[in-house]
């Protein structure tokens, strides 16, 4: 274990947020008690997906808060504890904008592969859309943009996983070049979507592998890393 000062926060601190944060994603399985309320569903119904647009809306409504009240308190204690700039970078410069092209790229290129091996729609957010029509007709924009505003949400907390796991792994290993936040991501967040969303679950984790990737190539910049997880989640 690595020597610290009483100022320095060890360790096994960032792992336990990590958890944290991902135990705030780990939420949206009890705001679907609430949720099936709002949309008249009874408890055998409770892992259905919506019957009424406003049930779904009301879920990711609900999800949003939550998950924004856990990643301001975590990024809230970086400030306090003067470890955030740290831990990773949120200044704009011309390296940025670079990674956020490749991102680009990346995210692109991915989702032109899958719709080839698999014959699925691109964007998947106008996929998603089309299928809100069939159920929600007339509301289905709303719908789509509240969805959209649950992928930006969700994907806040899943690049904080990725700072701190990858400052957990930098601490415990000395060998800052591997992707620890990746490791974490695909042990935590990755693995969960098998029980959340099993279709899709294998594809998630091993893409949960690309983002730790690029935050270390990218020296920890935010915004490349954020963008090409909300990317991966819409296009």
């Amino acid at each position: 274990m690595e020597q610290t000062t009483n100022q320095s926060p060890k360790s096994i601190t960032y792992l336990v947020l990590a958890l944290l944060a991902f135990g705030f994603l780990g939420m949206e399985f009890g705001v679907l008690f609430i949720s099936r309320i709002i949309d008249g569903r009874t408890l055998t119904q409770i892992g259905n997906w919506p019957i009424h647009w406003y049930g779904a809306i009301a879920h990711w409504t609900i999800t949003i808060l939550i998950w924004l009240f856990g990643y301001n308190l975590i990024l809230s204690w970086m400030k306090r504890r003067k470890v955030r700039e740290d831990l990773v970078d949120f200044s704009f410069h011309g390296r940025v904008y670079d990674l956020i092209f490749m991102a680009v790229v990346i995210v692109s290129i991915s989702a032109l592969c899958q719709s080839l091996v698999s014959d699925a729609q691109m964007p998947q957010v106008f996929f998603e859309f089309e299928g809100f029509e069939n159920m929600y007709g007339g509301q289905a924009l709303i719908v789509t943009f509240f969805q959209v505003l649950y992928y930006v949400t969700e994907m806040l907390l899943v690049t904080l996983m990725i700072i701190l796991f990858q400052q957990f792994g930098e601490m415990v290993f000395k060998k800052k070049y591997l992707p620890y936040g990746s490791i974490g991501l695909m042990l935590t967040w990755g693995m969960i979507h098998f029980i959340s969303h099993p279709a899709g679950a294998l594809g998630v984790t091993i893409w949960a592998l690309i983002p730790g990737l690029l935050f270390v190539y990218g020296n920890k910049s935010f915004w490349p890393v954020y963008i090409l997880l909300v990317l991966g989640f819409i296009i």
